[in-house]
């Protein structure tokens, strides 16, 4: 497909998208199963905009609306599309939507040897806030890992806060994974609560994200409480954000790395 600036056009995903969607998913480069149309038409497709030329979807860019930030989780362009500024288009876009819903701050994850995407992000004031690695944990390897230390328990709404404030969360992300029925841990410490782990747990994939801890010998404490929820699946998928020690930890005892990741941050650019 020859595709033009000019004959490019964005507007909001609708559920008939997901054919295209599908399609491009995969060009994510990550080993994550598509997800399914039911996904798409509840939980992706009311926060994402496509880019179409002529009848077909080239691109797409799905961002999650937390109180002040927007995070971008997601923005493909079709090969054949590429070169042609689309994903720019993609982001401005997203960046005058977010502005005119009142956000101020955006985010996003990329991968370190993608220079093209890197180059784009930075032009539109996006900066290195922290490194992450993606792992993924067999079950098995629980019992390698200390399961005493600090008190696991459900996270409160009225706890949201304080673990946004304690782990340099965007504020409202807590609420956010809440709504999309995510299981929140918190792990706490002491007879003042002092948060020391924090678990943002989809069973369904199985994996979690966030996955913070303040020190290390809590793992074993949140991943037992995740797994109960989960006793039929042999592997976990896990994130460890700016913590070169949870990485450390969790690869000693059996965890193969999936994918380094740079994620960005700054302040949403004016017109």
């Amino acid at each position: 497909m020859n595709v033009t600036r000019s004959a490019v056009a964005i507007r909001p995903a609708s559920g008939s998208d997901y054919p295209a969607f599908a399609t491009l998913f995969p060009e994510l480069g990550v080993d994550d199963p598509i997800p399914t149309r039911e996904t798409w038409e509840s939980v992706l497709a009311p926060f994402t905009w496509v880019a179409v030329a002529g009848d077909g979807v080239v691109g797409y860019c799905y961002v999650q609306r937390y109180e002040d930030t927007g995070y971008v989780r997601n923005v493909v362009v079709s090969p054949a599309a590429r070169r042609r500024g689309i994903g720019r288009s993609l982001m401005l876009f997203a960046a005058r939507r977010l502005r005119d819903e009142g956000k101020t701050y955006w985010r996003l994850n990329v991968k370190p040897d993608n220079q093209a995407a890197l180059a784009l992000y930075d032009g539109m004031g996006l900066r290195l806030h922290y490194r992450a690695t993606a792992l993924v944990l067999p079950w098995a390897a629980l019992g390698a890992l200390p399961a005493d230390a600090g008190h696991v328990r459900p996270l409160t709404a009225a706890r949201e806060k304080v673990l946004e404030e304690a782990f340099d969360l965007p504020r409202g992300q807590l609420r956010h994974a809440r709504g999309l029925g995510r299981l929140l841990l918190e792990a706490v410490r002491g007879a003042d609560e002092r948060p020391v782990g924090l678990a943002v747990f989809d069973p369904n994939f199985p994996g979690a994200f966030p996955f913070r801890v303040v020190d290390t010998d809590v793992v074993g404490s949140l991943l037992g409480s995740m797994r109960a929820h989960v006793p039929s699946d042999e592997l976990v998928y896990l994130v460890a954000e700016d913590d070169a020690r949870l990485t450390e930890t969790l690869t000693r005892v059996g965890a193969s790395v999936r994918l380094e990741i740079l994620h960005l941050k700054g302040t949403l650019p004016g017109d």
